[in-house]
């Protein structure tokens, strides 16, 4: 019963690291409305934007920063300033971007479906995918490109300074079919050292964070500046909510299985130490080889099958098959040919009730002819 338990517990190990080490995965769901605009501010080095249009909450919003290296903010600077040099956005200019080219109308050009899931295959070190399907609507410039952005809900710097929606990390790094009705299959990893470069740390912080799909660009024909023209914003859950039962169930069986086989050791354990006979030997008095074996039963029936003594030693005769009542004891002699130097090795075998078959190695230094003869003498 044992074996089946380690061999079911052992097929479970793929299933239980499985199913640990993903975060939790979800959906990408529904586009952003078109009525609901993208923005995208570029605040100061104050973090003020004197600038910026007025937002209300309908619209989605995200915050840039670029003065890390001015300022020696902890705040990650590198994927602002290429945002900001994409659409003309001065260093020292604090303004606001609508719908990636200053357009009040956005059109959803684009679908994307899949999910994102947040992974572990090490402890505490988690990444992002994204398995994806992308199908554009209508022909596509060349220059359409697809952005996800890992915004932080509310960031606070190493100097103090705090930010809402700040984008802390963005992966532009994917490719798909510009045709219209051409549908890519996506897959994108972002990698724990990339996140964590840009101050992601899920390990650390698991709470409000947002991943948002955000496609730049424009009709084949168009002769506009790339703006929206598809967008999803999604927020990793926050707790374990997310997963159901059947996520839990190989861990939670594989700890069953485990907790079972260690009961089953502990208590093969217990019965055998308080199952199990006591045996005691000593050698005989007198000049023949001879010991003196006591034999104890204590919550088992013991049956003596007999015996054998490892070479140079050979016994005289045999041991004789007898049953101890559990409670009782024992006493028989082993007799040898003769003596040797080496100490001895006697294997007895038993059979005790409920626990099968025990062999019981005696091990007893030889004796001594000076021993032997003292004993004689006294005899």
């Amino acid at each position: 019963m044992k074996a089946y338990a380690v061999l079911f517990l052992v097929a479970l190990l793929p299933l239980a690291s499985a199913a640990t080490s993903i975060h939790t995965e979800w959906d990408v769901e529904q586009p952003v409305d078109v009525d609901r605009r993208y923005i995208e501010h570029f605040p100061s080095s104050s973090t003020e934007c004197v600038d910026c249009v007025e937002t209300t909450d309908e619209d989605i919003v995200v915050q840039w920063w670029r003065y890390s290296d001015q300022t020696g903010s902890s705040w990650p600077d590198d994927d602002a300033n290429l945002r900001a040099g994409l659409i003309g956005v001065e260093l020292n200019q604090s303004r606001s971007v609508v719908n990636g080219n200053d357009s009040e109308q956005r059109e959803h050009l684009v679908d994307v479906q899949g999910t994102f899931s947040i992974r572990s295959e090490i402890e505490d070190q988690y990444f992002l995918v994204a398995n994806l399907t992308v199908e554009p609507l209508v022909d596509l410039r060349n220059d359409v490109i697809m952005q996800f952005l890992f915004v932080d809900d509310r960031s606070t710097d190493n100097h103090g300074r705090e930010l809402t929606s700040l984008v802390r990390d963005l992966t532009s790094e994917v490719g798909f079919y510009r045709t219209a009705r051409n549908v890519s299959e996506v897959n994108v990893t972002v990698s724990y050292e990339h996140l964590i470069a840009a101050g992601v740390d899920l390990a650390d912080d698991r709470y409000g964070w947002k991943v948002l799909i955000v496609v730049m660009g424009a009709e084949s024909d168009s002769v506009d500046s790339p703006g929206v023209i598809a967008l999803y914003e999604t927020s990793v859950p926050t707790s374990s909510e997310e997963l159901g039962f059947i996520d839990y169930l190989p861990p939670i069986v594989f700890i069953l299985v485990a907790m079972v086989i260690v009961f089953s050791v502990v208590r093969s354990s217990f019965n055998q130490e308080h199952g199990l006979p006591e045996i005691r030997a000593r050698w005989k008095d007198g000049n023949d080889p001879a010991i003196v074996i006591e034999v104890d039963a204590k919550r088992r029936d013991v049956a003596i099958q007999g015996c054998e003594a490892d070479e140079p030693w050979s016994m005289r005769g045999g041991v004789k098959r007898s049953t101890i009542a559990s409670g009782t004891s024992i006493r028989f002699d082993v007799r040898f040919k003769k003596w040797h130097d080496q100490g001895l090795v006697l294997k007895l075998k038993m059979d005790v009730d409920t626990l099968g078959g025990w062999t019981q190695n005696i091990r007893l230094p030889t004796r001594s002819n000076a021993e032997r003869s003292v004993q004689d003498e006294q005899d």
